[in-house]
């Protein structure tokens, strides 16, 4: 360990373990013989050998432990022997040189980070032997364009494939019956998916950020979407959720501007812009941007960044159903000038009109208590407040950055021993 000069070595073909860390941080080793007697590599055996460039495994191995080539930056090429059953958690993260590797149909297991930031990998081939492939497994490899998983695994975790980014198409075979958190956020370049009917749950995040995202098939197994599942994939037109669907998280669609949305669950409601609970009392996620919108009255509550970053919003009417406007719900709505908030609201949210940039005033009734912080933060373009008595608490940067305000605005802010202007 940490033999700095040290630029080749021999192993004996007595040794049958390369054992943990045997060899990390030896800056300078360019090439390993490693003989048929050894049957393990173990932990971090080879992590941070900078300047190794290939390394053939022979197949008396069995196991590739965890981060054993982690922090190879120049190794290009590596022959997994069809010994080898599983490979370790991070056992190649952030080789930046490696361009494809081959995996042997002797592998059942593919670790947690495997192959996380191998920004050359173009081509991988994972073999129906693969049961099991870890979170983020293949996260940041972003040269990777396709790929095609075995009809062996029967969930895709968390991040597995996130920032891929020039992702174009995977195949997803019908064994699959979970898509985790994060699996392909990210995925900028992804334009279709097929998701297969055994497929029961998309995980929180799964496809958050895939801008290139035309066209989606959520098939009749599906029960559940989570949420932000498909936020910010701003290509996406048309959607339509089967009836099969019972729960579907906050801001699942949030940022997607869907043209052609059909709901098929008797569990929602929708309108051209947003998507309701089953009574239509709640805003469970907006499905397409808006110049002026109405809320129903039936809605109670306006959740979490119900709105945030619709930046078309240029007025919103709230009616007198509504009691709480939640965290962050007209956040960075660039356009929004005006809104009146009804003497039913009691609450407005943590950021709620943060960075609305072109709204002029407000006036909040007499039935609000708590003003969460920043709420009003970065209104660059706010005149006039009215707070009434009934305001007991502002939160901290409630008006921060409001450098416009009038003075009678700044006085009442004033008496209420506001200073963050």
């Amino acid at each position: 360990m940490n033999c700095k000069y040290l630029q080749s070595i021999t192993i004996s073909n007595f040794v049958t373990k390369i054992g943990d860390h045997a060899f990390e941080l030896c800056d300078s080793l360019q090439s390993v013989t490693i003989p048929n007697s050894v049957t393990n590599i173990g932990d971090g055996a080879f992590r941070w050998c900078e300047s190794l460039q290939s390394v053939t495994i022979p197949n008396s191995v069995k196991s590739i432990g965890n981060h054993a080539f982690e922090l190879c930056y120049s190794l290009q090429s590596v022959t997994i022997p069809n010994s080898v059953t599983s490979i370790g958690d991070h056992a190649f993260e952030q080789c930046d040189s490696l361009q494809s590797v081959t995996i042997p149909n002797s592998v059942t297991s593919i670790g947690d980070g495997a192959f996380c930031s191998c920004k050359s990998l173009q081509n991988i081939t994972i073999p129906n032997s693969v049961t099991s492939i870890g979170d983020n497994a293949f996260c940041s490899c972003e040269s990777l364009q396709n790929i095609t998983l075995p009809n062996s695994v029967t969930k895709i975790e968390d991040g597995t494939f996130s920032r891929c980014k020039s992702l174009q198409s995977v195949t997803i075979p019908n064994s699959v019956t979970n898509i985790g958190d994060g699996a392909f956020r990210w995925c900028y370049s992804l334009q279709s998916v097929t998701i297969p009917n055994s497929v029961t749950s998309i995980g929180d995040g799964a496809f958050n950020l895939c801008e290139s995202l035309q066209s989606v098939t959520i098939p009749n197994s599906v029960t559940s979407i989570g949420d932000k599942a498909f936020i910010g994939c701003k290509s996406l037109q048309s959607i339509t959720i089967p009836n099969s669907v019972r729960n579907i998280g906050n801001n699942a669609f949030h940022g997607c501007n869907i043209c052609f949305f059909i709901c098929n669950s008797t569990y929602f409601q929708n309108d051209d812009v947003c998507l309701f609970n089953k009574d239509k009392t709640a805003i469970v996620s907006r499905i397409k941007d808006c110049v002026n919108y109405i809320i129903p009255n039936s809605v109670t509550s306006i959740g979490d960044g119900a709105f945030c970053g619709c930046e078309s919003l240029q007025s919103v009417s709230i009616p007198n159903s509504v009691t709480s406007i939640g965290d962050y719900a007209f956040c960075l709505c660039k356009s929004l000038q005006s809104v009146t908030i009804p003497n039913s609201v009691t609450s407005i949210g943590n950021e709620a009109f943060r960075w609305c940039k072109s709204l002029q005033s407000v006036t909040i009734p007499n039935s609000v208590t708590n003003i969460g912080y920043e709420a009003f933060s970065g209104c660059e373009s706010l005149q006039s407040i009215t707070i009434p008595n009934s305001v007991t608490s502002i939160g901290d940067y409630a008006f921060n950055e409001c450098t416009h305000l009038d003075e009678p605005s700044r006085l009442r802010l004033k008496e209420l021993n506001y200073t963050q202007i």
